[in-house]
């Protein structure tokens, strides 16, 4: 394979220039390392385009406002990062069930909603909850005990944590989110994971 300076250089007349000449040839060497390093910067632009290559972490972090504030000196994998911004882009606000599964799950995280509806005479049976007062407005996020994020080969930088543990970044992205009247309560580990 040619270099770049030889491909410019089959591009002058062949009988007008010689591309062996000494300063012709600096000159054709000078404009091949331009264009290689235009060609790796517009590289670069256009990785930073998209957050998930992890290309411009910081700039997609600044102007997102991350970390959230519940997470400040708090230390993160690359993925984790990339996760953070990738969710606050899709945030498209939503109040459903399926908006908040989705939203945990582009935080890498796998988890179930339980709602509780207050007992009604006629339905309720003995033993089931009453779930009276606040219940109505109160739902529980299950998830697994712990959740670990591994550092992804290639999105790692020094200093970077090789995994981390803890569902801390699903707690305060929920907050965040969760309808202002509701209470919002965490199960971990071997919950009711089914949706009621």
């Amino acid at each position: 394979m040619t270099s770049l300076a030889d491909q410019l250089r089959l591009l002058l007349p062949p009988v007008s220039y010689d591309g062996t000449a000494p300063n012709l040839s600096a000159a054709i060497e000078a404009e091949a390392k331009a264009l290689t390093a235009g060609v790796s910067a517009s590289d670069s632009v256009y990785k930073t385009l998209f957050p998930d290559t992890g290309e411009g972490l910081e700039d997609w972090e600044r102007l997102l406002g991350l970390p959230d504030p519940c997470l400040q000196g708090i230390p993160q994998t690359t993925r984790q990062r990339i996760n953070a911004v990738i969710s606050k882009l899709k945030d498209g606000g939503g109040q459903s069930k399926a908006f908040f599964i989705g939203l945990a799950k582009s935080l890498g995280y796998e988890i179930t909603i339980t709602t509780f509806q207050p007992a009604r005479a006629g339905l309720a049976r003995a033993g089931d909850a009453i779930n009276g007062g606040d219940w109505s407005f109160t739902w529980r996020v299950n998830a697994p005990s712990v959740t670990i994020t591994h550092a992804a080969a290639g999105m790692t930088s020094a200093g970077d944590p090789l995994a981390a543990w803890g569902n801390r970044a699903l707690e305060c992205r929920l907050n965040q989110l969760k309808p202002a009247e509701s209470f919002l309560i965490f199960g971990y580990g071997d919950q009711d994971a089914e949706n009621q």
